[in-house]
């Protein structure tokens, strides 16, 4: 039995360019919907003003922007022919 080995070289892209949106309370915890587009109409920010107005002492946010990264071999690295 014989084996064949490479070198393969990696790549790491996205493997979507649509990121999920979402925003958590810093005082209770609570977080608003995920979305998956920037343009949505009541994403994160407008949920954060409407917990605001429903909580008036919690005025803190985090806002998370979540990526799906993923790997693939790079096929245009390491097995081109070189110039003798």
């Amino acid at each position: 039995m014989r084996a064949l080995l490479r070198h393969v070289v990696w790549r790491l892209g996205l493997a979507s360019p649509v990121a999920d949106l979402y925003a958590e309370c810093v005082v209770c915890g609570e977080r608003s919907p995920v979305v998956h587009d920037q343009d949505v109409e009541g994403g994160p920010e407008d949920w954060c003003m409407a917990h605001s107005g429903g909580h008036p002492s919690h005025r803190a946010f985090r806002a998370f922007v979540v990526s799906a990264w993923r790997t693939e071999p790079d096929d245009t690295v390491g097995d081109a022919p070189t110039a003798s």
